[in-house]
């Protein structure tokens, strides 16, 4: 167990006598102990890639890492450590052990696909990436020695486009698209979606939100003989939440009206420029981007979005929101920062700029770019649902 309790207890019996604002205590402090935890006292810099359904909640929640409050840091120009903590015999005088104490850097590299990111996490000392994001969960074999840490949940919506009416589509209507079964509109959505042959789209087989589908139809999505990509073949396919692609690509967009695609409900929420004039679907009645439907599992092509650690780097400790793990250089910054992802609101100290709680700021992360929290029935560690890989 870490020593990071007993500091989170000394800083609010601290705070009795005083104010702490924004991790910023008296004086007196000196460096908390860094052993059984990832700190180092020196600044790491930790890459995460993979998802794009991710890539924008990932990238608000560094910047919220980034600025959490932490070690009085070197600052003189001329100093070799510049930027790392400040140790005895300096005075150390901030001792907030709820944020980013080492200051370590997070950032997300541009998306690529939940497969390729968890792939490259696995790859070696020479891979690109120090965490992964995911929006499936582990597959059942070759990914053996990673975590998955759910930090919020989606759905995936069906789409058609300006000049189809939307409608309410089966799950077997959906699966008789894709697999050519049906192959006019008059024969889905009870009939209500007019008539013409149906163009259903494929996508980037390397996303997760690729394989959320191919696990709701229980087929490769992009194998049927009526499936189409850019340029209406099958030599390259839209990548995954942007309908852009249909407008910009000159045989889908001829085609659109007659068109059915896929995205994150999440996606088409958050930002109408990707959404551009799609439109979604129900799919037996339910809608994707109704929290309750969702949540509870009513709308049928639901899941959680994840982070992805190896296990050596940062793994759960039982059911409690503590991480165990690296306890330096990166492997320790991956450590810490997916502690700060998951960890209960009562463990989040202030965010510098705002003076909000950071898990408040977590949570305006999740609702910003579309998502839905994980509701405590549902946790699994913290705010989390974590999920070894087999």
């Amino acid at each position: 167990m870490k020593f990071k309790k007993m500091i989170a207890a000394t800083l609010a019996a601290a705070a009795l006598g005083g104010t702490v604002m924004a991790g910023v205590a008296g004086a007196d402090g000196t460096n908390p102990p860094t052993s059984g935890t990832g700190w180092d006292d020196k600044v790491d810099r930790i890459v995460g890639g993979g998802s794009d359904t991710t890539y924008a909640w990932h990238q608000l929640a560094e910047r919220i890492y980034n600025q959490a409050g932490g070690c009085r840091v070197i600052t003189s120009s001329s100093s070799p450590v510049k930027g790392n903590c400040t140790t005895p015999p300096l005075v150390q005088d901030q001792t907030d052990a709820t944020g980013n104490w080492d200051h370590d850097v997070t950032v997300s590299a541009y998306p690529t696909g939940s497969s390729a990111g968890v792939a490259d996490l696995l790859s070696g000392s020479g891979r690109l990436y120090d965490y992964a994001r995911s929006s499936r969960g582990p597959k059942t074999s070759g990914e053996t020695g990673t975590e998955f840490w759910g930090v919020a949940k989606d759905a995936v919506g069906v789409v058609t486009f300006a000049g189809r009416p939307t409608g309410n589509l089966t799950d077997q209507d959906i699966k008789d698209i894709y697999n050519c079964t049906k192959t006019d509109w008059s024969q889905v959505g009870g009939g209500l979606m007019g008539s013409g042959p149906i163009v259903p789209i494929g996508m980037n087989p390397d996303s997760g939100t690729y394989a959320t589908f191919q696990s709701f139809i229980g087929v490769a999505p992009n194998n049927g003989a009526c499936v189409v990509g850019l340029n209406g073949t099958k030599v390259t396919y839209p990548f995954e939440n942007d309908a852009k692609q249909i407008s910009e690509n000159t045989w889908l967009n001829a085609n659109r009206s007659n068109a059915i695609w896929w995205m994150s409900a999440a996606s088409w929420k958050a930002y109408d420029f990707k959404r551009q004039d799609s439109a979604l679907n129900n799919v037996n009645g339910r809608s994707p981007i109704n929290p309750t439907q969702v949540l509870t599992g009513q709308y049928p092509i639901t899941r959680f979005i994840y982070h992805v650690t190896k296990a050596t780097d940062a793994a759960p400790v039982g059911s409690t929101d503590e991480v165990t793990g690296g306890t330096s250089g990166k492997p320790g910054a991956v450590r810490e920062f997916t502690e700060f992802l998951c960890k209960g609101s009562g463990r989040h100290g202030l965010n510098e700029y705002s003076g909000l709680s950071n898990g408040t700021e977590l949570s305006k992360a999740t609702s910003d770019t579309g998502f839905i929290g994980i509701p405590s029935n549902q946790r699994t560690n913290g705010i989390c649902a974590v999920v070894a890989a087999p």
